[in-house]
């Protein structure tokens, strides 16, 4: 219940990031909530997640994939990818294990397993049960989605993981959105022609434009947080920006705006350049 959207742009030297500010609690709590927390998460230099879904399960992942990457500052997309997909699959098995297999079989089964024996050995004489279990784990969803996207050596690479822990790379496609808005922003980005050679400027207000068309769906809060990820790091675009794309926005009334000068003027600005 959220959107998180990412788009590649200006030949692949940068990404435009957005996401909103609604998490999900799971049980016992089991309520939806905006608070203070962004949901772009720096994993190194020039290299952001950001999760849909449940967000206890996808702040163990991101713990995860931290420690996976051990401090490395600039480290290839394609490794980082695979340290979320590392990440989401043993948080995965901790909780099949904690909520399944433990819950199922008794501490009779912990005092066999610590001694080595192994799920199909124990039940090698209860078929039916372990083939329950088999079923059951395959189903075992954690309801969390994951962006994964950055600029490298090799420029921007974008990547999508999800259940069971499998990871799908949009580079050529060159955005991605996820939760329940993720169609309605995907859609909005398709309509807007947007490819990897769009000019940042343009992709800025897209992304923008995405996000509050994924406002319609369910659990979509209105918050926006923004931000551009190139080789030097992840820049949160500031509230002077998102006001302006706002009144862009209002102005344009679902059409495409006229003029994205005054845009490039308040980017400009925050990056402490002239407008010119």
């Amino acid at each position: 219940m959220t959107v998180c959207i990412a788009a590649v742009c200006d030949g692949g030297k940068s990404v435009v990031v957005a996401a909103d500010r609604m998490f999900t609690a799971p049980a016992p709590m089991n309520m939806e909530f905006e608070t203070s927390e962004k949901k772009i998460e720096s994993l190194a230099t020039g290299c952001v997640a950001m999760s849909s879904g449940n967000s206890a399960y996808a702040t163990e992942i991101i713990a995860g994939t931290l420690v996976g990457l051990a401090g490395a500052q600039q480290p290839l997309m394609s490794v980082v990818a695979e340290r979320v997909k590392d990440a989401y699959i043993s948080v995965r098995m901790t909780k099949v294990r904690e909520q399944i297999l433990v819950p199922h079989m008794g501490p009779d089964f912990l005092r066999v397993e610590a001694i080595g024996k192994t799920l199909p050995e124990y039940l090698a004489s209860q078929a039916a049960l372990y083939g329950n279990l088999v079923m059951l784990t395959n189903q075992f969803n954690l309801g969390s989605d994951f962006t994964v996207t950055g600029v490298d050596t090799g420029g921007a690479r974008i990547c999508v993981v999800g259940h069971p822990g499998t990871l799908a790379w949009l580079d050529k496609l060159g955005y991605a959105a996820i939760g329940s808005g993720g169609i309605h922003a995907n859609m909005r980005l398709a309509l807007g022609a947007q490819t990897r050679s769009s000019p940042l400027v343009d992709t800025v207000y897209r992304v923008f434009d995405a996000k509050k068309a994924s406002e319609v769906a369910p659990g979509v809060g209105p918050q926006t947080d923004m931000a551009i990820v190139t080789t030097n790091g992840t820049k949160m675009l500031s509230e002077g920006v998102l006001k302006v794309l706002l009144e862009i926005f209002n102005e344009a009334e679902g059409k495409k705006p006229s003029s994205l000068a005054k845009l490039e003027a308040e980017l400009k600005k925050a990056n402490g350049k002239k407008g010119g």
